[in-house]
């Protein structure tokens, strides 16, 4: 009996498992003209107390998202920050001259402290930096709200706020300094083969 349910078995037609194809989504449309990004990534071109100058760098993309009132997506569109465009000015907002402790001048509107976790003060920051910052527009000026180095080339970015109280594995400096190392290596690697040029 065995035997007769194994030959039966053995002698029915074998479906070959085909992988489902991946669903096709298309591509998401970039913003309009009149989206605001509130991120914005680049190599610092100059800081002082009340203001910093950014030249836009890097691969900085978002893809913001509308969603219908029961919680299902209704859009997706794409934004991609455009480095051909000038070096841009931000303002410091208070929150982050409090945090730097640099009591502000003038109170200004949008002033919501929290704990920046990650985030790295003014007076830490220097020329020549890499970093990643939040914003928000108001009244005509652009607000830096909080700025995260990620690269200082020729140096070590310095610990940010709370990395302290954090393992030295998943502190914000020892992540970005270890990306960093590998990427100068590897540029040292392809001048060294003559791949880029000294």
């Amino acid at each position: 009996m065995r035997l007769l349910m194994v030959l039966v078995l053995v002698s029915l037609p074998i479906a070959t498992a085909r992988p489902a194809e991946p669903e096709k989504r298309p591509a998401p449309k970039p913003v309009g003209l009149d989206y605001y990004p509130h991120v914005y990534s680049g190599r610092v071109m100059l800081i002082n107390e009340e203001v910093i100058i950014i030249k836009p760098e890097g691969d900085l993309r978002t893809m913001p998202t509308s969603f219908h009132p029961d919680g299902t997506v209704k859009e997706q569109r794409l934004y991609v920050q455009d480095n051909t465009k000038p070096p841009k000015t931000f303002t410091f907002s208070d929150e982050l001259l409090l945090h730097n402790g640099t009591l502000p001048a003038a109170r200004r509107v949008g002033l919501h402290v929290s704990a920046p976790t990650g985030q790295h003060k003014i007076s830490e920051v220097r020329s020549g930096d890499f970093v990643f910052i939040n914003s928000w527009r108001g009244k005509g000026i652009e607000y830096c709200t909080s700025i995260q180095i990620q690269r200082r080339p020729g140096g070590k970015v310095p610990p940010a706020h709370w990395d302290d109280k954090t393992t030295y594995k998943y502190r914000i400096d020892t992540q970005m300094n270890a990306e960093q190392a590998r990427e100068e290596m590897m540029i040292a690697t392809l001048r060294r083969l003559k791949v880029l040029a000294p």
